[in-house]
This record gives C-alpha cells, structure tokens and sequence, in this order.
C-alpha cells in the first residue's frame, strides 16, 4: 500500500489567524505530544479513547524521517525507530529544540544526537539537517513537527470517519511564550487549529480530579481536601504541580518545571561509555553521525535490559557493580566501531 501523500503548509505560507470554515465539523483532539513518544485521544461521550495507529499501538514514537521524497513519521512508518537513527535520517527530540537558539544550552546538548546540529552561537535558530541519500536534507522543528501532527491528524480522521480541525495540546510547564507561538505555528502548518495550550501536569491533575470526583459519588460525606503533588518526568522536561481537591473539585496550587528527562540520563550514560565521544564525534560527518545513533540505540537497548531484568547476572568487579554478560552483548558492536574509526 503506497504511502499517502501529506501537504504541510510552508512557515511563510502560514498566517496567525485561520479562517473558520463550517466544513469542519465541531470535534477536538487531543495530543500528548511528548520529546519521544506521543498520543492522540478524542472524547467519545462517556470518557477519553486513545486512538491507535495502523500497527495498534497507542503510544507512537515522535520522529520524522527524510529518506523518502515523502517524509513519514513514527504514526505511519513501517520500519523500527533504531534503524532509521542509525541511517542518520531520523529527527526526533523536537520538543527539546524548537522555539531555541544557537546559543541555548538545550541545543548544545543536542549535537550529539545522530542528525546534524550546528550553531554560529549568534542567538538564530540552529541549523538542523537529515541524511538523504548521503546529503545533509535541512529542516527546522516547526517543519518536523507539522509532519508528525498531520500523520496524527490523518490517523484520527480515519478512525473518527470525518474530518479534524480543532486540537488540544499538551505542553511543558518551562516553555516560554516564543516557544508555544512556535508550537502553534506548527499546528497551523499542519492545518490544525489550537482551542488550548494545556501544561502537561494540568491535564495530570485533571485525571486525577476526576478519579477523585468518583470516589466522592461512591462514598458520600467523605469529602476532606486532599493535597497532592503530580510528578511527570518525560524524556525531555521534568513538570510539576500541586492540587488540592475537595468534593471532587481540584484546583492547581502550583506550577514548576525544569529542562530534565530522560534524555539527560541517556546522554550521561553514553558520556560514561565513551568518555571522549564530544571529542570523537565533534566533526559531524556522515560516518560520525552513524556512530552516534550506533551508539545511542545499544545505549537505549541497555538501559531498558538493565532496568527490567529479573535474573542477576554475574558482575565484574569495576567499582559499578554493572552486569559484565549485559553491557558485552549490547554495547559490544557500538564500541568496537568507535575504536576502530578512532585508529583510522
């Protein structure tokens, strides 16, 4: 089956006003747009559905890829996300660098993704680019973005049998104002127009209100307030929020967040593999960039093994206390072509 055709408007073609249009009928969905994985939910009259891709899966992988003339994102492609990283036409982190300029220190950290990165540290937006059939494919976040949001938009239209124009999205607490004008830009680009701007621990604290409202209904009277402190740690930003909740209604008492994820305790432990890797992978050729997502993947793969196994497996005696058979088998591959590139 070919891949659909997907028409993203251009950054200069897009203005900050859309004009409405009866054609569309008066439905939202809802998006969890998250630094790597993502969602897409609708009301169905009784309660939110997650709607599911062509694979069934509920939770997506936020990434585009350039290699075709047709760019596709994680909601349609067919192929895994670790093997479009180690052909270095992936671009994914989105969330992380748009609405950012060349001298934030998000986007220094971000050179050592496996796409190209680079900065004139002058205060302008970084230059970002995908390989293509060995040909750097540049693009900005907002671009990225729009791709992956009209795939979602296309899903749910094809789900829901009608067509989508309004969208709720969730955003971290930390974004400034230039970066939610950066995100609606992108929504517009993708033909989506935004009703609201939701902090991603708000639409926490939501769900928890109403848990909390059904639990009033089924125990009369025992309505006391309730302070409760939502944690939500994602791969690239760390948000906070405290409610109190009385009778089943909730009100946000605070809001904080920070520019930490999961992407940072990756980045660190890759650091910890390969010490000099900022220096090893600091012209960003093509066969670095390779490297790099080599590298990230085994990285990634580890860190989930690590995390979920069950069986203790023999350790070495290095002071970490790290499973000696584990580490061998996945980073074994990544860095026996690091040392072998680094001898040439």
């Amino acid at each position: 089956m070919a891949e659909p055709a997907y028409t993203v408007a251009s950054d200069s073609e897009t203005t900050g006003e859309e004009k409405s249009s009866s054609a569309f009928p008066e439905i939202a969905i809802g998006i969890d747009a998250g630094t790597s994985k993502c969602s897409v939910a609708v009301w169905n009259g009784s309660e939110v559905e997650l709607l599911k891709n062509t694979r069934n899966q509920k939770m997506m992988r936020s990434y585009v890829t350039f290699k075709d003339d047709i760019p596709s994102g994680g909601v349609s492609n067919q192929l895994s996300h670790e093997h479009e990283m180690l052909s270095g036409a992936a671009i994914f982190n989105m969330k992380l660098l748009i609405g950012r300029v060349d001298t934030d220190p998000v986007v220094h950290s971000s050179k050592s993704l496996p796409f190209l990165v680079q900065t004139l540290d002058i205060g302008v937006r970084p230059f970002i680019a995908a390989l293509v059939n060995n040909v750097w494919r540049s693009t900005t976040p907002e671009e990225v973005l729009a791709i992956f949001l009209v795939e979602l938009k296309a899903m749910a239209e094809v789900q829901l049998k009608r067509a989508i124009r309004n969208v709720v999205l969730t955003i971290p607490v930390s974004f400034s104002r230039f970066q939610v004008t950066r995100i609606e830009r992108a929504c517009a680009m993708a033909g989506l127009h935004v009703l609201r701007l939701m902090p991603e621990p708000t639409a926490v604290a939501l769900l928890y209100a109403q848990q909390q409202q059904q639990a009033v209904h089924e125990n009369i009277g025992g309505g006391s307030e309730k302070i409760a402190l939502i944690f939500n740690m994602g791969a690239g930003y760390c948000d906070v929020a405290v409610t109190a909740t009385a009778g089943g209604v909730s009100q946000i008492k605070a809001l904080a967040g920070s520019t930490i994820g999961g992407e940072d305790i990756l980045q660190n432990m890759m650091r910890h593999l390969l010490p000099d890797s900022e220096i090893l992978f600091s012209n960003h050729g093509i066969n670095e960039i390779k490297s790099m997502g080599l590298l990230r993947v085994a990285t990634q793969d580890a860190i989930y093994k690590l995390s979920s196994q069950t069986i203790r497996m023999p350790t070495v005696d290095d002071g970490h206390g790290w499973c000696a058979e584990a580490l061998d088998r996945t980073y074994g591959s990544a860095l026996d072509l690091v040392t072998v590139q680094k001898k040439i």
